[in-house]
């Protein structure tokens, strides 16, 4: 039943968004990252640091050796699973950070999700699929965040390898936007929502691909399919269709 929620998700990604402001594209509903001037605010709701966040991060002295430090862990670690690559694009999206001369702290942010998620992995635990609470970063586009959670719970999400770098990504890219957005670069923002839009395109079509292989080789040896086949069969053609409409 989770099939047709997929392909929804890809032909409504199709569909773009026409609302002229950009704070309302990007779906911001953290009224305190949409102030500026005098009615901006300072405090620990805007994003100023407290201390659990100084404790946190204060140890990182490096920026680049800790990414660099990071890196390799990560590197040490065999396998191409959802977690690692999702490692990988938070350690990509700090070294972009980093180059851009990013000072608001989600270089450090991004070190410490890529370190958690580099741990559960040499530890064999499955960390929680939840979102990193961050500091310098608001939710934007909450519709493409349900799209993600959709397409990560697919039956089909698991088995299909294309299917996994893009999604991780896409995850990292929209986080990133967020910051763009908490910094008030609603322009950035909005480049990168487009960018990890594309990326989640990708890995809602590739695990609807990937799905209806799975319906297509429920046939039975003697090329007869059962009824289940039969009924999965016709869903993959309802769903292509659905998504070519």
């Amino acid at each position: 039943m989770r099939f047709p929620f997929t392909v929804l998700a890809c032909a409504w990604l199709l569909s773009g968004c026409a609302d002229p402001d950009a704070r309302a594209r990007l779906g911001i509903q953290d009224s305190a990252a949409t102030r500026t001037g005098f009615g901006a605010t300072q405090d620990a709701t805007a994003g100023a640091p407290d201390r659990q966040w100084i404790d946190t991060y204060a140890p990182v002295k490096s920026r680049r050796a800790a990414l660099a430090s990071v890196q390799r862990k990560l590197d040490g670690i065999a396998g191409d699973s959802y977690v690692r690559a999702k490692a990988q694009c938070w350690i990509d999206a700090g070294r972009e950070a980093f180059k851009a001369g990013d000072q608001w702290g989600f270089v450090e942010e991004t070190i410490g999700a890529a370190a958690v998620l580099s741990v559960s992995l040499e530890q064999g635990v499955t960390p929680s699929a939840a979102r990193p609470v961050m500091r310098t970063v608001v939710t934007v586009r909450p519709d493409l965040w349900a799209i993600v959670d959709v397409v990560r719970g697919d039956p089909a999400f698991a088995h299909c390898p294309n299917a996994v770098m893009p999604l991780a990504c896409a995850e990292v890219a929209l986080m990133h936007a967020g910051h763009d957005a908490w910094r008030r670069s609603y322009d950035e923002a909005e480049a990168r929502v487009a960018t990890a839009t594309n990326l989640l395109r990708t890995s809602a079509g590739n695990t609807l691909a990937c799905s209806t292989r799975h319906d297509a080789d429920r046939v039975s040896p003697v090329g007869t399919p059962d009824p289940q086949s039969r009924n999965a069969a016709g869903s993959s053609r309802n769903r292509a269709a659905f998504s070519r409409g």
